[in-house]
């Protein structure tokens, strides 16, 4: 169910192309085709989405939709049995009937396309139709919701409890530390690259002894997140080698540890394409 245009739009569609043909080809009432429709419906898309399962937000979503539907073509069907007599049933569905069926098109195309677009991002030509120009000289936009925010369970923890987290932070202003990161060459997807990390303390003498530990978080997937532990190499600075295997926007989150003393570091970078 990766596409949620097709499985929601058309799976909507093609549930009501089988109530019509099974309400214009059996003897079986507004109902009661309602009720096969149902069962037929549910005992295929039940073992397909176990065996495919995306997220229970999107079966539940797609359950709702599917039971409605054919419970909604059950009553405009049986209300016009009741109106027009058995012989009614036969004839051509009335305008009013056909523009609530379309309705119920138009909302579920509309809901797969904003789902589409929240979890994958725009399709890249309507990219720039749609969206302004990047004001960074970015080769990629991503439009899909970014889903990493570092560390997002302390500061809830915090916000709400006054947890340790803010004494942390606290303590971290009154170090007076001065960390200061960036890489020796811009880094280009798929290609190794140097990250390093200055560190000295609140008299600008270097921090020789440190532990440094951090990732790179992507923005729109973060099955991408590159963790990294750096290495002194004299001075006060530490590098490491870091390999992104996408370009755009990379955040990255680091700690830097001396003994009791702990000093994080939020930030954010961007990668290149790789050259072809």
């Amino acid at each position: 169910m990766e596409n949620l245009v097709v499985s929601l739009g058309g799976g909507v569609a093609l549930i009501a192309v089988l109530f019509f043909l099974i309400y214009r080809f059996t003897s079986l009432r507004g109902y009661q085709t309602a009720a096969v429709v149902f069962v037929i419906t549910m005992v295929v898309f039940i073992p397909y989405s176990i065996l495919n399962w995306a997220s229970a937000d999107v079966f539940a979503i797609h359950l709702a939709l599917y039971v409605i539907v054919p419970y909604g073509l059950g009553i405009i069907t049986t209300q016009q049995e009741s109106e027009g007599g058995k012989g009614a049933r036969r004839g051509r569905l009335h305008w009013a009937p056909m523009i609530i069926l379309a309705f119920f098109g138009v909302v579920a195309t509309v809901n797969a396309l904003m789902l589409s677009f929240a979890t994958h991002g725009m399709p890249s030509h309507l990219v720039g139709v749609l969206l302004p120009e990047p004001q960074s000289q970015a080769t990629e936009v991503t439009s899909g919701f970014p889903g990493t925010v570092a560390r997002i369970s302390e500061r809830k923890e915090a916000l709400a409890t006054g947890s340790s987290y803010i004494d942390v932070m606290r303590r971290q202003q009154g170090l007076g530390w001065e960390v200061r990161q960036g890489w020796l060459s811009r880094p280009e997807a798929g290609e190794t690259a140097v990250f390093q990390v200055r560190v000295s303390d609140g008299d600008g003498r270097p921090i020789t002894n440190a532990a440094i530990e951090g990732q790179f978080m992507r923005v729109s997937d973060f099955n991408l997140d590159q963790s990294f532990a750096m290495q002194p190499v004299g001075g006060g600075l530490y590098q490491v080698e870091v390999k992104l295997p996408a370009p755009g926007r990379w955040d990255l989150l680091f700690r830097v540890r001396n003994g009791e003393d702990t000093f994080e570091q939020q930030a954010s970078t961007r990668v290149r394409a790789g050259r072809s």
